[in-house]
C-alpha cells in the first residue's frame, strides 16, 4: 500500500513562509476551511490501529482516506489509501454501512504545489500555524530548507493530538498558581 511521506513544522510567521512559497514559484492548489471527520464502526478500525477520515476542503474538494499506524523514523510514513469522493454521497454510504463519526476537527488550510511536493499552511484555532510538506522523501528536506524551516521546529504530533494537548493545557491551572489545601 502506498505510504505518504510528510513532515510538519510549527511556525510563528506564516506570512514569511507564504512569501517564500510564492517567490519560489509555488502554485496555489486550494484554500479554505477544512473539516475532518473520523469514522468507525463498533471500534473495529480503532482496534486495528486504522483511521477512516472523510475530509471536506473549501466546501468543494472531498477525500476519503484510510490510514494505518505511524512508523517511526525521520519522515512520517503511515499506510495511506486515499480517493476523491463526493462528500454527501460518501457520508451517506458510510452511515448506511453503520460507520459513525467518532471525532471531528477543523483547520484553515492553504495548499500549494512546489517541486513535486504539496506544501500546506495550516491554522489550527488556539494551537497555531503549521507547515506540512508531503512528497518524495528527498524533496521534503529540500523544500523545507528552501522555505527556511528548521529541524528544531519539527512537530511530530498529529493535528488531533495537538488539538487534544492544547485543550488539556487550557484546562490546567496557570503556572505558579496554587490550589489551597485544607488544614
Amino acid at each position: 500500500m502506498p505510504a505518504a511521506n510528510a513532515n510538519k513544522y510549527r511556525v510563528a510567521r506564516v506570512d514569511a513562509i507564504r512569501r517564500r512559497l510564492l517567490k519560489l514559484g509555488a502554485q496555489v492548489h486550494a484554500s479554505g476551511f477544512e473539516r475532518n471527520e473520523l469514522y468507525d464502526c463498533n471500534e473495529r478500525l480503532g482496534e486495528q490501529g486504522l483511521k477512516l477520515r472523510l475530509r471536506c476542503h473549501g466546501g468543494k474538494i472531498a477525500r476519503l482516506t484510510l490510514k494505518g499506524r505511524r512508523q517511526n523514523g525521520y519522515h512520517t510514513t503511515p499506510m495511506k489509501v486515499e480517493t476523491p469522493v463526493e462528500y454527501e454521497t460518501a457520508k451517506r454510504i458510510l452511515e448506511l454501512l453503520d460507520f459513525r463519526v467518532k471525532e471531528t476537527y477543523s483547520k484553515v488550510r492553504e495548499e500549494y504545489r512546489l517541486d513535486g511536493c504539496a506544501v500546506c499552511l495550516d491554522h489550527i484555532p488556539n494551537t497555531g500555524w503549521f507547515v506540512e510538506i508531503e512528497g518524495p522523501q528527498r524533496k521534503i528536506n529540500q523544500t523545507a530548507r528552501s522555505l527556511g524551516l528548521r529541524l528544531a521546529d519539527r512537530e511530530h504530533r498529529s493535528y488531533r493530538k495537538l488539538i487534544k494537548d492544547t485543550a488539556r493545557l487550557t484546562l490546567l491551572p496557570e503556572r505558579g498558581s496554587r490550589t489551597a489545601s485544607a488544614p
